[in-house]
């Protein structure tokens, strides 16, 4: 069951026909469009919503209109109408951003935002979005969507926000750049010509000049308070003058005072309705009539109260949904027992029930306080609406209950444990699912229930206790219990599992779960989740060697996120590194370079500034291989910091990296010291996460001459790597020992490993596994050609007359410029600016700078005319 949006959130109120004109402010909203952010900001009652709803009914630009209130601060929430706001402007909008959602954890605020604006500006319409009751917005990560929103927005967008307080938002940096109009209380206040059409026209009452002044100036201008006065005064018999005199003080007191006066002089039944449907933050008839019992007038009552400005809103064109005004409800609310508060909020909550609103009848039902029915209705949705992402609405529904209750009910825990795990609380998760697997053993409940909080469990011991063989029961057990019937709880398993089979057994195992898992997620349409799955499918794939598999699976995955106008969505970034890094195996060094420069570009695009240099860093050994030794080793600084705080990414790889380029460039001593921080030695166990390591380490074996030690490190090696069935690990452990039995003399042994390596790369072009090695092993292959002639062609060829470095090598420059160099060099020369450059060769605007400062540092010079002088002088220049 799918929780349908309330529509009415998305309504532009209609404008009365006998609205007061207000020329002045309208100007100002006019001339605003051309700037980021119109902000209107003013206490209740002074007619906000009235004043930008007007407005933008004259507008020619499109508008999506979004009210906001408390459920939207729930991020998943809150974007998921954002995007139906959008696509009622363009339904092309929000299609990428609708696909994050569908992930089990909320991606990053950053990454949903960048997708919706892309697709504002490729629409390119002159849009206004419209945010009103921004003050009901209280989250952080609400805070932070719409500030990145602002900060990013396209040209073609303005945002108007309607608050009663001011927004946590760079205002003051918005108001510096003149990108902000602001509409506040002493701007909407109404003047004495306002206040007299809006009594004598819109209210149809007949009072004087002076006293039309008077009350102006008895009220402020606040128009809530006119209002008020006006229906007083519209009731027979009442002495205007007397009336105006009557009250003072500030718009609380007013307020209070004038309700009174209307309630007092309205008909019982009119008075009883008011009462009865205050709670409701929408009215229509039909939940009008369920709150108040079973009374079939309300349709009459509300067109009534409408007709006579009693502070009633209408939402739709048709008449259908309305609101009070805010400070009305508050004050009619107030006058509520709490007996009477909770009768009607059952009564709504049943109503929403029954039209499928659960959510709706879920905060009905916990402000009535029956908290079994609370339950119960918790439990009929709280899974899909975890399957939409939605888990801080879960979490806060649960957080409404007392926690005994929560504990005392196995689903009800397991939820609970869910939503701690998947936002990162992994003790307290572990502690709600021990109490969730207690409860539903003691009730003996359904296996699938049990099978939810098993997969928990394997999620924490993967990823909190790091226990991979308890998260292989674990999930196991879990998959068993859970059958057929629950697809995304098994997508969920079947990813736990094939990690934790990848990290303790073989190989082939985690493949076959994780095309399992993918079969699964592709059924249900979950790409976000798919594209996890395809990642560590074709990292498996790869280390089995099976690596031209791994790239046709990269690329129909990449092909399913390109849409028919092809346009290539963010989500294929990962997908695309992982592309990259097949290419390198194979010494395509200009297509593995493609796939990460557009990979990083899309990775950019999703705002994920920080995973923007840790993906960076996996570019590093094609960098090197292509002669930028420079440009290798400052990314692999720039993502170590970064690999360090985070504990997603196998940080190791960054680290090992380094010692591998330095020892590579003859820095024995740094691999020595790395390796001696890591605490390496001959005697370690091998250990899936850290065969990078393990390889390095051997390396560093040889180049310190320790023969022996490195062929018993490799030894102990290649029985892991053969049982686990990773072949490509297996080649490299040969490589490594032909040059050990080489240097120690043992030339048939040398060969013997040296065929079986070219007979097994062969099939799959894995060229760099002896390209990465000592310059040692091409003196070997010559005579070996007779095993596999073209792929020791490839590598003879590939050793001798390199992509990159064999173009630098006859530059006059101590460290040459690599091809890539070259090329940006052609087009600066070109007179092209960065951001041309980056959109010719389809990468990030940030490398392209990044070449550049290179270019400058190998040149010597420190500007985009000295290097072109420069470059001209060393006759670098294409024609």
């Amino acid at each position: 069951m799918r929780t349908p949006l309330l529509t009415t959130k998305l309504y532009i109120p209609p404008p009365r026909p006998d609205l007061v004109a207000r020329p002045r402010l309208i100007a100002r909203l006019d001339a605003g469009v051309h700037r980021k952010l119109t902000l209107v900001s003013a206490p209740a009652g002074f007619g906000k919503t009235t004043l930008v709803a007007g407005w933008i009914c004259d507008s020619e630009r499109s508008v999506a209109w979004l009210s906001l209130d408390g459920g939207d601060n729930d991020p998943a929430q809150l974007l998921t109408y954002l995007i139906a706001a959008l696509r009622q402007v363009d339904g092309h909008i929000g299609a990428t951003a609708r696909q994050l959602l569908q992930s089990p954890q909320l991606p990053p605020i950053p990454s949903l935002v960048t997708s919706l604006i892309n697709d504002v500006t490729a629409a390119n319409t002159p849009l206004t979005l419209v945010l009103d009751d921004y003050h009901r917005v209280t989250s952080a990560a609400a805070h932070e969507a719409l500030g990145f929103l602002l900060q990013h927005q396209p040209p073609s967008m303005h945002l108007v926000i309607s608050t009663r307080e001011d927004p946590p938002l760079p205002l003051a940096q918005l108001r510096a750049r003149g990108q902000v109009t602001e509409i506040r209380e002493r701007d909407l206040r109404f003047t004495g010509q306002e206040a007299a059409a809006f009594l004598n026209q819109t209210m149809g009452l007949s009072i004087s000049s002076d006293q039309i002044r008077a009350l102006e100036a008895r009220t402020e201008g606040w128009i809530a308070g006119l209002q008020l006065a006006a229906v007083a005064l519209q009731e027979g018999g009442r002495d205007a003058g007397a009336f105006i005199a009557g009250f003072t003080g500030d718009d609380r007191y007013v307020m209070d005072y004038l309700v009174a006066e209307v309630l007092q002089r309205q008909p019982e039944a009119i008075r009883d309705f008011l009462r009865q449907t205050a709670i409701l933050d929408r009215l229509s008839a039909p939940l009008c009539d369920a709150v108040r019992g079973g009374q079939g007038d309300s349709r009459a009552v509300l067109e009534r109260l409408e007709a006579g400005n009693v502070f009633l809103t209408p939402l739709d064109n048709r008449r259908e949904w309305y609101r009070y005004h805010h400070l009305f409800a508050g004050f009619l609310r107030a006058r509520l027992s709490r007996e009477e508060r909770e009768s009607l909020h059952r009564r709504a909550a049943r109503w929403y029930e029954a039209h499928d609103l659960t959510g709706q009848a879920i905060q009905h039902t916990l402000a009535s306080g029956d908290l079994d029915a609370a339950e119960r209705l918790i439990r009929q949705v709280a899974e899909e609406t975890l399957h939409r992402g939605n888990i801080a609405t879960v979490r806060g529904w649960l957080d409404a209950l007392p926690d005994e209750h929560v504990r005392a009910d196995g689903a009800l825990a397991t939820y609970r444990g869910w939503t701690l795990a998947l936002t990162g609380d992994m003790a307290p998760a572990q502690a709600y699912a021990g109490a969730a697997e207690a409860r539903l053993r003691q009730a003996q409940s359904p296996p699938a229930d049990l099978g939810k909080v098993l997969a928990l469990h394997s999620w924490i011991a993967l990823l909190h206790r790091q226990d991979d063989r308890m998260a292989i029961h674990l999930a196991t057990i879990a998959l068993e219990a859970l059958g057929e019937d629950q697809p995304h709880w098994r997508v969920l398993a079947l990813w736990t599992l094939g990690e934790a089979q990848e990290r303790t057994g073989s190989i082939a195992e985690s493949v076959a779960t994780f095309r399992e898992a993918r079969r699964i997620g592709l059924s249900l349409g979950n790409h976000v989740f798919v594209a996890t799955v395809e990642m560590c499918l074709a990292l498996s794939l790869n280390n089995q060697g099976h690596r031209r598999e791994a790239v046709a699976l990269c690329e129909q995955a990449i092909a399913r996120y390109t849409d028919e106008r092809g346009r290539t969505s963010p989500l294929a970034g990962l997908i695309l590194n992982r592309l990259g890094m097949l290419h390198y195996e194979a010494n395509q060094l200009e297509q593995a370079r493609a796939c990460y420069e557009r990979g990083l570009a899309l990775s950019a695009e999703l705002g994920l500034e920080g995973n923007v240099e840790l993906l960076r860093g996996l570019s590093v050994p094609t960098l090197y291989a292509q002669g930028e030794v420079s440009a290798a080793l400052a990314a692999l600084q720039e993502a170590q910091p970064l690999a360090a705080q985070t504990d997603i990414w196998n940080t190791d790889w960054y680290f090992t990296c380094e010692a591998n380029l330095r020892m590579r460039e003859g820095d024995v001593a740094f691999a020595s010291r790395w390796a001696e921080a890591e605490g390496l030695t001959p005697e370690d166990a091998p250990h899936y996460l850290h065969l990078d390591r393990h390889v390095v380490y051997a390396r560093l074996l040889l180049a310190q001459g320790r023969l022996s030690d490195a062929r018993r490190w490799l030894a102990r090696l290649e029985r892991f790597v053969q049982e686990r069935g990773l072949y490509r690990w297996l080649i490299t452990v040969h490589v490594l020992q032909t040059l050990i039995a080489e240097r120690s003399g043992n030339r048939a042994v040398a060969r013997d490993r040296l065929a079986w390596a070219l007979q097994a790369a062969a099939p799959e072009s894995y060229l760099r596994a002896f390209l990465d090695e000592d310059a040692q092993i091409l003196t070997l292959l010559p005579d070996l050609r007779h095993v596999t002639p073209s792929l020791v062609d490839q590598l003879l060829e590939g050793a001798d007359v390199p992509e990159a470095p064999g173009q630098a090598a006859a530059q006059p420059l101590i460290e040459p410029l690599s091809e890539r160099e070259l090329e940006i060099l052609g087009l600066i020369a070109a007179g092209l600016m960065n951001r041309e450059i980056a959109d010719r060769l389809f990468i990030a605007h940030g490398t392209v700078k990044r070449h550049i400062n290179n270019i400058y540092g190998k040149l010597g010079v420190h500007s985009r005319t000295q290097a072109v002088a420069r470059a001209g002088e060393l006759g670098l220049l294409r024609s």
